[in-house]
């Protein structure tokens, strides 16, 4: 197959297309030779890095079209679309309004509790998922991951989940682990609509590009003392500390130093320090953090999953 560089990506022939994608679905289970196949097939290097992208969600793309559950419902040419190689694959996935998922009808709550359900966002050639899970009559939408979703998934844009939350009361979650065992979930209610606030909220949902996901907590201050709270996050200190006297347990504070990053600080006993923003409180799971206070070293302590509730 003859492709030029400067017209690579935007592969609009079915025959070019099927071949880009048979090529790819070779090398699906030939991960070690996958790179060296492409680069025979496509010198150009961002081609090469285009199809490492694309590989998994097209397996996927080529699963639905053979009629496997989460096809979408009218059969899709490629050569109906003068696109690039990667909307042509987006338009292969089933795609729901948020309004089927509010709904939540016996078949999406379905799809829902087995985790083929996800929030879709593009970046750059890219995708990234986030999956929606049930916790109680909650829906959870989990933080930002570049994995592609199991082929029956179904998604929906990430945009439209993101513009039902409240700015001025978002619930959020953070997953915490250690010694190799999740110990519990802490609900954060933000109840503040400042930038400390959707900064925090942005590093549940990982939008920004960066997220609280696989983070530590760093350090305990004031152990067993009335002012005793716990930091974590990715943060560099800088000079914007805010001193905060409304002091009580579950307070939930944010400093930050960039839109990509930021350290949280919850409160675990009555007294108060140097915590930054005030943007909330815990409403549950604190028992987790003052858990966690008890160990040895906090740092093995890890947020091991992290996202927001949405309402419905």
């Amino acid at each position: 197959m003859k492709a030029s560089k400067d017209n690579i990506e935007a592969i609009t022939k079915e025959e070019e297309v099927g071949q880009v994608i048979n090529q790819a679905c070779h090398c699906m289970d030939e991960d070690k030779d996958w790179k060296k196949k492409y680069q025979e097939l496509f010198p150009d290097v961002k081609t090469v890095t285009t199809s490492k992208k694309v590989r998994d969600v097209t397996k996927m793309a080529l699963m639905m079209v053979d009629g496997e559950a989460g096809a979408t419902e009218h059969t899709i040419q490629l050569s109906d679309f003068t696109l690039p190689l990667m909307d042509k694959v987006r338009f292969l996935l089933k795609c729901i309004k948020f309004e089927e998922l509010k709904k939540m009808k016996p078949d999406i709550r379905k799809k829902v509790e087995a985790g083929e359900v996800f929030g879709i966002q593009e970046n750059q050639n890219d995708f990234n998922y986030s999956r929606l899970s049930l916790d109680n009559g909650r829906l959870l939408l989990h933080c930002l991951q570049n994995q592609p979703p199991p082929h029956v998934a179904i998604t929906l844009p990430m945009s439209e989940i993101i513009k039902t939350l409240n700015p001025k009361s978002t619930i959020t979650f953070l997953d915490m682990a250690w010694e190799g065992l999740t110990r519990g979930r802490v609900y954060i209610r933000v109840n503040e609509d400042t930038t400390e606030a959707r900064q925090f909220v942005g590093l549940c949902t990982g939008q920004p590009g960066s997220s609280f996901l696989n983070t530590r907590l760093n350090r305990v201050v004031g152990k067993g003392e009335p002012k005793e709270c716990v930091f974590g996050g990715n943060y560099n200190f800088n000079d914007n500390r805010i001193w905060d006297s409304n002091g009580g347990v579950g307070r939930v504070s944010f400093i930050s130093n960039s839109e990509k990053s930021g350290q949280f600080c919850i409160s675990t006993n009555r007294g108060y320090w140097y915590l930054g923003a005030v943007i909330g409180r815990v409403e549950s799971g604190l028992e987790v953090v003052k858990a966690a206070v008890q160990l040895n070293d906090i740092t093995q302590v890890t947020v091991v999953d992290c996202g927001v509730v949405v309402p419905l």
